[in-house]
């Protein structure tokens, strides 16, 4: 497959408009260019249209907007001896200490630095952020009582809900096989319309997995993937619909 990208640079998002929005401005969109023409005004009525800040207009079916994070340790960096991970952040013991005494982080800003689970990793989310802070809080409680304190469940597994589109999407543990290398396998089910069902395995065990639609495999697969139950012989059949998986493994 080929695909057309152009890019439009140092520009922002300046409003985005409806079909019937974009009418009623009486305003014009553009073509994309295409080679060494210029670009011409678009005559399609498309869906939904976007304004940029650098004036130009552009139709489509549909916008999705990717949003990247990268940490903001400038503020503390100056004067601080802090240890800092490849990504920029500053890195964090399992209990959220950073390399300078009686200071943690927690979050966005904060890299981890401890062997992580095999089935966990760091994403800068919300749903982890928060879970971090959570965590963080109680270690400080903690380190001031002069008390220990075991890792929090939640960093056992990589768990993520979200929706797109309107339908429900579940990301557990190693879904896009992150680290796995080549040694693993892929398992899909697909239903059009309804679920859209994808298990990574390794060496018979569940690493990971994304469930969009009502599944309701989300419970099941969770303690799959921690209990690294080996589903060998099981084959295929794990993603068989005729088959009640969720009441088999409960």
């Amino acid at each position: 497959f080929s695909h057309k990208v152009h890019i439009e640079i140092l520009c922002e998002v300046k409003k985005i408009y409806l079909q019937q929005e974009f009418i009623q401005l009486q305003r014009t969109s553009l073509t994309f260019p295409k080679g060494e023409k210029n670009v011409e005004a678009d005559e399609v009525l498309w869906p939904v249209y976007v304004e940029l800040t650098n004036g130009k207009i552009y139709g489509c079916n549909f916008i999705v907007s990717a949003t990247g994070v990268v940490p903001n340790v400038e503020p503390f960096l100056d004067g601080n001896n802090f240890a800092v991970g490849e990504d920029g952040g500053l890195e964090v013991d399992k209990h959220m200490h950073t390399s300078l005494p009686d200071v943690f982080a927690a979050g966005d800003i904060c890299t981890a630095a401890w062997e992580p689970s095999p089935v966990w990793h760091q994403m800068r989310l919300w749903t982890q952020a928060r879970q971090m802070g959570w965590y963080a809080a109680k270690c400080m409680a903690a380190d001031a009582l002069g008390e220990s304190i075991d890792m929090d469940f939640s960093f056992e597994l990589f768990a993520h809900i979200t929706k797109f589109f309107n339908y429900k999407v579940v990301v557990l543990g190693k879904y896009n096989a992150q680290g796995l290398g080549s040694d693993h396998e892929l398992m899909l089910r697909c239903t059009k319309g309804h679920e859209y069902v994808k298990v990574v395995m390794q060496n018979g065990r569940m690493m990971g997995a994304v469930l969009i639609g009502e599944t309701d495999l989300e419970e099941t697969f969770e303690n799959l993937i921690l209990n690294q139950m080996d589903l060998s012989a099981y084959g295929e059949d794990l993603l068989n619909p005729d088959i009640d998986i969720e009441d088999y493994f409960d």
